[in-house]
């Protein structure tokens, strides 16, 4: 018996798991209002993966769908929207021929620069703490600020995954899985490190 069989074997199963585990969120997503909920669903269904080896896939996207859906739409379809509305109104500012453009453009960036910070924390906490609402928010914003080098590593991540998206738009069907599962390994990383912090067991109730 070849020895590779059995890691050849577990790695095409971790690919073909990716590519569903997309395929499914992009479908899910595709009516716009259901991209919070799709968002999370596929969010907890990485959690499984990373941390009870559970590769699972539609069986678990089903679930957790259900299991979000609620927060999805009440938190998470509006915050990713309100995002899409930020980056609007950037290039409508950048627009304006008046030289008034230059303190709007620094007021959006600056709301932009606080917003992508937050969402770096905000579905892995969702998934993760079972925070909701506007308690939701504040922890994303906290963690955003508490470890800042973790954050922007996952900036970096999705305005490089944002970047190739631009130029390649069929690239949604297999990109959006593997940041997102490197995002989420990167939050569980400040997620151990805050929470031997008593102030940080304090506020997420560990």
């Amino acid at each position: 018996m070849n020895p590779w069989d059995g890691k050849t074997a577990a790695f095409m199963r971790t690919v073909t798991n990716i590519l569903i585990l997309n395929i499914l969120w992009v479908i899910c997503s595709m009516p716009l209002v259901t991209i919070g909920p799709s968002t999370a669903a596929m969010m907890a269904v990485i959690r499984k993966w990373h941390l009870y080896q559970d590769h699972s896939v539609f069986r678990s996207f089903i679930s957790e769908y259900r299991t979000y859906l609620k927060q999805g739409f009440i938190v998470g379809t509006p915050w990713i929207i309100f995002g899409f509305l930020l980056v609007i109104d950037v290039v409508y500012f950048l627009q304006i021929p008046s030289g008034a453009k230059v303190i709007f453009i620094g007021i959006t960036a600056m709301v932009f620069l606080l917003y992508i910070m937050t969402s770096a924390f905000l579905f892995p906490i969702l998934v993760h703490y079972q925070s909701s609402g506007i308690d939701l928010i504040k922890q994303a914003f906290t963690f955003a600020f508490l470890d800042g080098k973790t954050s922007l590593a996952i900036v970096l991540m999705w305005v490089g995954a944002g970047m190739v998206l631009y130029y390649a738009p069929l690239m949604i069907f297999v990109i959006i899985v593997p940041v997102s599962m490197i995002s989420f390994r990167f939050a569980m990383v400040s997620f151990g490190k805050k929470e031997n912090l008593p102030k940080a067991q304090s506020t997420y109730n560990i």
